[in-house]
């Protein structure tokens, strides 16, 4: 009985093990609000024309790689494009660029070439599934709320961000970049940053839970096989030396196995 717990424990351990490392990449009709959120934009970069230089970045908060072919982008007016295939790892982001982003010394993964821009001063850029459904959206009311030049940050990223975040006049999700790019411009396409990231690690599946429950009852079961070994064994001792003693006081001995125990010690307790 054991051994068969033990081995249903590291079986459906293996199983879920393998499904998290083999997990199933999405698709954006498969995506949920915040599954992707918007954690960074320039919208007014400096020493270069704003096609050289827009971008903003995405974050996938999920556990799966995403297939983000499908993905619709687009602001409340007429600019939009719709991504023809980038594959987003798990907990990583994606850069979205108006250029190849040689301008800025940066390498975006995905170029909408004046797909849409973003705006100097109001804007908004939200990204949607093909169905409509809204992913994340970001709305701003100030481009260059920290100055020209100068990114705007995700404040803080976690479960509890806003499905719609909004820029610093009209909220406080951002946050000023520091790090320095080229022409005086600053921002971290690509990285942290100055985000806070905390998206706490998912819980443990049942099967650990499970496993853990499986060696506590191993732990039980052996501590209360071992008690009646004890139990056991005292009994088998104090039997013994209760018939050496009857040996000792009668004059005949009860029937002797072929083994040479007595069955029985005396003639009472053969009766």
């Amino acid at each position: 009985m054991a051994k068969w717990l033990v081995f249903v424990s590291v079986l459906s351990v293996a199983v879920s093990v393998s499904s998290r490392t083999f997990a199933a990449t999405l698709t954006t009709a498969n995506l949920t609000p915040n599954n992707l959120v918007i954690t960074e934009y320039l919208a007014n970069p400096i020493g270069i024309t704003d096609a050289d230089g827009e971008y903003f970045e995405i974050f996938n908060t999920t556990s799966n790689s995403i297939e983000l072919g499908g993905l619709v982008v687009r602001d409340a007016g007429t600019n939009s494009f719709t991504v023809t295939a980038l594959l987003l790892a798990p907990q990583s982001f994606a850069v979205f660029s108006n250029s190849d982003g040689a301008s800025l010394g940066i390498s975006p993964d995905y170029v909408y070439a004046g797909g849409m821009t973003l705006t100097n001063t109001a804007d908004e850029i939200g990204l949607y599934r093909q169905d409509g459904m809204a992913i994340h959206q970001l709305i701003y009311t100030d481009g260059d709320f920290f100055g020209a030049g100068i990114a705007h940050e995700l404040d803080v990223l976690d479960w509890t961000t806003p499905a719609i975040v909004n820029g610093p006049v009209s909220g406080t999700d951002f946050i000023a970049a520091s790090a320095l790019l080229p022409f005086n411009n600053t921002g971290s396409p690509g990285l942290a940053g100055n985000t806070n990231i905390n998206l706490a690690a998912v819980p443990l599946p049942a099967s650990v839970w499970m496993f853990g429950s499986t060696l506590g009852m191993l732990c039980w079961l052996r501590r209360k096989a071992g008690k009646v070994a004890h139990l056991t064994l005292e009994a088998l001792t104090h039997a013994q030396q209760k018939g050496f003693n009857g040996l000792e006081d009668t004059d005949t001995a009860g029937p002797v196995p072929t083994g040479g125990w007595p069955v029985c010690f005396n003639r009472i307790q053969c009766r």
